[in-house]
């Protein structure tokens, strides 16, 4: 009885194991897999900065930051490929003040010295040391990467110089044609009839005439450090008296101030300022 159980149980094993395996359906990732995540992630895991990390974050540094770190990082790493024997240049205490000052604590600094092969601490306490053997071809990938960062940092900024003078240009003519459309024509014309041959010198006139006068009255420009630069006549009304209402626009720069000068033609053609008002 016990060899027919044994022999019957043998025989399901077998009917089991011939019997055709169900269809599994691959397990598909979810979404789409971006190759250079996951390879930051995989350096984020082992602990290793990668040239991206160190490219991003040299990007967070204010202007004048970035200039100190980029200017000094290419004296050292310059040093280094002028003269690659020479020891001297391919270490540095990491508590130096002004390395710290100028790079170590700037965002990106540490990183930029890691990808490019520097030790920290392991070949000698306290000092960053560029290893003997080490691939000298990292130390330029950093300096081209520093100096391509430059150049598009100085991209930007002149684009946005132009797009600022071009809305300032904007709106000082936006301004000029308000003034023009709420100018007393008439009056205006009474007022400097006498002038009409010299209506091409007038407003350069002006402009010297309020330039002596702010000159003299250095409080109008307290907050302007050095004065400003330049003054545009941008628009005149007749005032009390027979005196010209001067709309002006003063410069410092890329930044504009509006100021209004109070003015008078005396018959010998002198124009005279008798006061000038800041952001009227």
């Amino acid at each position: 009885m016990a060899e027919a159980k044994l022999m019957a149980a043998l025989k399901k094993k077998a009917d089991d194991d011939d019997a055709p395996k169900p269809d599994l359906t691959p397990i598909k990732p979810f979404g789409d897999v971006d190759p250079q995540a996951v390879k930051l992630r995989k350096g984020n895991l082992l602990g290793v900065v990668t040239w991206e990390q160190a490219i991003e974050k040299l990007q967070l540094n204010l202007k004048y930051d970035f200039a100190e770190l980029a200017a000094t990082v290419h004296k050292m790493f310059g040093n280094v490929l002028a003269n690659p024997e020479e020891q001297k240049f391919r270490k540095i205490r990491h508590s130096n003040p002004n390395f710290v000052a100028k790079v170590w604590s700037m965002k990106g600094g540490p990183e930029i010295f890691e990808v490019s092969g520097w030790k920290k601490d392991t070949i000698e306490a306290g000092f960053l040391v560029l290893p003997e053997g080490a691939d000298l071809a990292l130390l330029q990938r950093a300096l081209d990467a520093l100096t391509a960062q430059t150049e598009e940092r100085a991209a930007s900024e002149e684009k946005k110089r132009k797009l600022d003078a071009e809305a300032a240009k904007k709106g000082r003519e936006a301004r000029a044609q308000k003034a023009a459309e709420e100018a007393n024509v008439s009056a205006f014309d009474a007022t400097v009839a006498s002038a009409s041959s010299m209506v091409v010198d007038e407003d350069e006139a002006m402009v010297e005439a309020i330039e002596e006068y702010v000159r003299g009255h250095p409080e109008l420009c307290s907050d302007v450090p050095g004065g400003f630069d330049h003054f545009e006549i941008e628009g005149q009304v007749a005032g009390l008296g027979g005196t010209i209402i001067a709309s002006v626009a003063a410069s410092k720069g890329t930044k504009y101030y509006d100021l209004e000068a109070h003015m008078k033609r005396s018959e010998g053609g002198q124009w005279t300022v008798s006061k000038v008002k800041v952001g009227a």
